[in-house]
């Protein structure tokens, strides 16, 4: 009876139904369904009729009755639907290119009768015969798909649970043969020997239930068949060790006791109690008595990171230098850097994620505004009015409030940079950070004092003191062309273009707007004599073939000082120029160079390969450096499959906004969606002080008088592991350190085979860390493959400085998505001292 009560209280379908009594009617006129046009931007319209499925939580639709698609998906879960919006603007477009739909439902496209289904890398995008019809599902669908998140919310085990019972009945019967109950838990990775599970099923079937003359085990059986299977002998003997007055249940002095001793958490007995009466499922909370089954679940509420971080606590008043910043490459991509499409989503998904700066490569549009894309490549192309109205508008602080950065690579013309200046102010207005700065700046404001402002990153036009205007015609991929590792990133906002190529030249000054007219004849006239101006093909990570590349240059190199100049319009090129306040981009020229000419708003970029270099030869310049100024590091341009680097490489050296491709998965982007979840996912960090202290030179870690750290992780067990594209996998587990150059420290467990549902390991990992306050503790499980390479399951990311002593369940993030894997845990014991030097 305790397993029922505890299935019907935490069963998602029937705590969603509880929650939905308001809307009974409305929920009626959804399960009677409706028809719409189901749009595939490459392939046409279909009229579908949708419906919603309350009893199985799912909004289902008529598919076509072709042979062919008789096998695609006739639903969508609600637990899967992410998000219900209204279309946006580039999906418009892709439909307003094919000429059939203008013959067919021109008229449709409407902003009121179009709303999006976004259900994890996918989307159905439909359009309602009539604006009430669309309003009153996406309202609706809404409300449910929020409920639903609600409920999974409370009790996020026990739902998954009854969701696979669920699932596996396909008869819908209510009940499940011992076949179909051995495919379930193979589909759960659990593999038994078919005896123990035979056994098992047997003592499970108190009912004696039959179907077809086999017996079935109902839900609450297999919930209880499912409890001794799950049944967890490392927290078994945690608790027999305490368990001393009755081993059948731990009073609340013993509970004390272990918290005191095990966890390092000092609670009186009235809040020993609290805890019993919290955690505890059966009447024996009713005599102050924690069971095993309690104690499990105190067991897992328990992390061994301090739960204060998981929170905004650290201090935000501190310069924008001495934070890391959550940072993209090419934000708008999907995909690689050659061919794959860009999309709005894009954007929305990495703000989303709390990034903090994203970056708009810059390149004039044939309609006369600016348009979004990996120029030179086949990549697909963005309005920038879309990425401003769509995404950066109404994004920009929905996951955090504080500063966002938009890293403009532009390569514009002059008259669609004065678009781009005027597009930026009248779509973010008030949004827009317009603050100027002066010599005397000393330090960056704070990210507090930024709070829900837009920073606009890029070079200012610059002019040197003789008039002849600076030259600046390299992208920020330098590397990615020669060996050279010449790097000058920040494209100038102010490039001209020809009809061939684009071609980057870096105009005059917004300082002197005031003096332009007093001073335009001697400009002008300076400019006549100086010359030609030698210019470079703006190319990014794919060149132009060269002979193209040739005929483009010399047919540029024609162009004079005196014709650019006629083209130009300073108080035109200063309406851009006013916007770029504290991240002006400026040439790293070195560290000796940038002591003496360099202020604290500017900002250097520089490449994967040229700050590895960097940071080999000079690591304590490197620090000091990023002391006073933002350091913004991207990937190298030969990773044209959008592959990411290790990005705590860069952060243990100070580099404050280290860019990744957040559109791939994998170990490294799992370590910056970690690490970022702390100081409540905000897309600030605060750096550590040994790298905000100007007055520090960091030494190699070596230094005898400094103390150690050291930390010891014993991997003890793990449950539900996910799946990979085998049927069960053989885990074992990796520990890695990484961050300060001496700390570096790797180690793997054994491999279990054939259990991804509760292996066990038992294996401890112990290191000493010299610098702790930059290492980060790394913990993956992978997948041993004897045939291909070893996959990567799930992963968790802590800052070393962020740890805590005793027993802690650590929930395993997808690599792929960034988000956490539900019921996915790895169970740990972590003990840390502190050693004192000799002196």
């Amino acid at each position: 009876m305790e397993v029922q009560q505890i299935i019907d209280a935490s069963d998602l379908v029937k705590g969603v139904q509880g929650r939905c009594t308001f809307m009974e009617s409305d929920i009626a006129t959804l399960a009677m369904g409706c028809q719409f046009w189901k749009v595939r931007s490459d392939r046409g319209w279909y009229l579908r009729r949708f419906w919603l499925d309350i009893e199985h939580l799912c909004l289902r639709y008529v598919p076509s009755q072709k042979p062919f698609w008789n096998t695609s998906p006739t639903h969508v879960d609600l637990t899967g639907i992410t998000e219900m919006r209204r279309w946006k603007s580039g999906f418009y477009q892709q439909i307003e290119k094919r000429g059939h739909s203008r013959r067919r439902l021109d008229s449709a496209l409407t902003n009121e009768l179009c709303f999006t289904i976004v259900f994890g890398q996918h989307e159905y995008n439909l359009i309602a015969l009539d604006e009430a019809t669309a309003e009153f599902w996406l309202t609706n669908l809404k409300k449910l798909v929020c409920i639903v998140r609600a409920v999974q919310h409370e009790n996020q085990y026990w739902m998954w649970l009854t969701l696979q019972f669920r699932k596996a009945d396909k008869d819908k019967i209510g009940a499940l043969s011992f076949v179909q109950v051995q495919d379930l838990l193979e589909r759960m990775n659990v593999k038994l020997s078919r005896k123990y599970a035979k056994e098992l099923f047997n003592d499970a079937n108190v009912n004696k239930n039959k179907q077809n003359g086999k017996q079935v085990l109902d839900c609450r059986e297999f919930v209880q068949f499912f409890r001794v299977l799950t049944k967890r002998n490392e927290l078994d003997e945690i608790f027999e060790k305490y368990a001393k007055t009755d081993s059948a249940a731990m009073t609340a002095e013993e509970l004390r006791i272990f918290l005191s001793q095990e966890q390092f958490i000092t609670v009186d007995a009235e809040q020993a109690n609290a805890l019993i009466s919290k955690h505890e499922v059966s009447t024996a909370k009713e005599e102050r008595l924690l069971t095993i089954a309690g104690f499990t679940s105190l067991m897992k509420s328990f992390g061994i990171a301090v739960e204060e971080h998981n929170t905004l606590f650290q201090d935000m008043n501190q310069p924008l230098t001495s934070y890391y910043i959550a940072s993209s490459h090419n934000t708008y991509l999907k995909g690689n850097q050659l061919t794959s499409k860009s999309s709005v989503q894009a954007y929305i998904r990495a703000l989303e994620q709390g990034c903090r700066c994203v970056e708009l490569d810059l390149w004039d549009g044939p309609a006369g505004d600016p348009i979004i894309y990996h120029g030179c490549t086949l990549t697909s192309e963005l309005r920038l009015t879309d990425v401003l109205n769509e995404a950066v508008k109404p994004y920009a602080f929905k996951a955090s409030p504080y500063p966002l950065i938009l890293s403009l690579e532009c390569h514009l013309s002059n008259k669609q940079t004065k678009r781009l200046a005027f597009l930026l102010k009248d779509i973010l207005g008030d949004m827009l950070y317009t603050t100027p700065v002066g010599d005397s700046m000393e330090m960056l404001p704070s990210p507090e004092a930024l709070k829900n402002k837009i920073i606009i990153k890029a070079k200012k036009p610059y002019v040197t003191n003789d008039s002849e205007l600076e030259e600046n015609y390299s992208s920020d991929d330098d590397d990615g062309r020669n060996s050279s590792d010449n790097d000058n990133s920040d494209e100038s906002p102010f490039q001209k273009k020809t009809p061939n190529n684009t071609v980057s030249v870096t105009m005059s000054g917004s300082d002197l707007v005031q003096e332009h007219k007093a001073e335009q004849s001697h400009l002008s006239n300076a400019v006549h004599n100086s010359g030609d101006i030698p210019v470079i093909a703006g190319t990014k990570e794919i060149q132009m073939p060269s002979q193209i590349m040739e005929q483009d240059l010399s047919n540029t190199k024609k162009g004079s000082h005196q014709d650019l100049v006629e083209t130009m319009d300073l108080e035109d090129i200063s309406c851009l120029s006013d916007l770029i306040n504290i991240c002006e981009g400026k040439k790293f020229s070195g560290f000796h160079q940038n002591l003496t000419t360099s202020r604290c708003y500017h900002i250097s970029s520089l490449s994967e390969k040229k700050a590895k270099k960097l940071i080999r030869g000079e690591r304590s310049a490197f620090i000091q450096h990023t002391n006073n100024q933002l350091v913004r590091i991207y990937p190298k341009g030969s990773r044209t499959d959008s592959s990411n680097y290790d990005p705590a490489q860069f952060w243990s050296s100070g580099c404050q906004i280290v860019a990744l491709n957040y559109q791939t998965g994998g170990l490294y982007k799992a370590i910056n969606n970690a690490f970022f979840q702390f100081n409540g996912n905000c897309g600030y960090v605060l750096k550590p002080a040994i790298l905000r202290n100007p007055e520090i030179v960091e030494t190699s870690g070596k230094d005898e008088m400094r103390g150690n750290r050291i930390v010891r992780v014993q991997i003890i067990a793990g449950q539900n592991l996910p799946k990979t594209e085998k049927n069960v996998i053989d885990p074992y587990v990796t520990i890695q350190i990484v961050g300060h150059p001496a700390d570096q420290y790797k180690f793997k467990t054994k491999h279990v085979e054939n259990n991804g549902f509760n292996p066990c390991w038992k294996e401890t990992a112990e290191f000493r860390l010299t610098v702790p306050e930059l290492d980060i503790l790394v913990i993956a499980v992978m997948d041993k493959d004897t045939m291909t390479e070893n996959d990567l399951v799930g992963v968790r990311v802590f800052p070393v400085k962020s740890l805590k002593s005793g027993y802690g369940h650590i929930c395993l993030m997808c690599p792929a998505e960034g988000n956490l894997i539900p019921c996915a845990t790895l169970f740990v014991h972590v003990s840390i001292h502190e050693e004192t030097p000799v002196k």
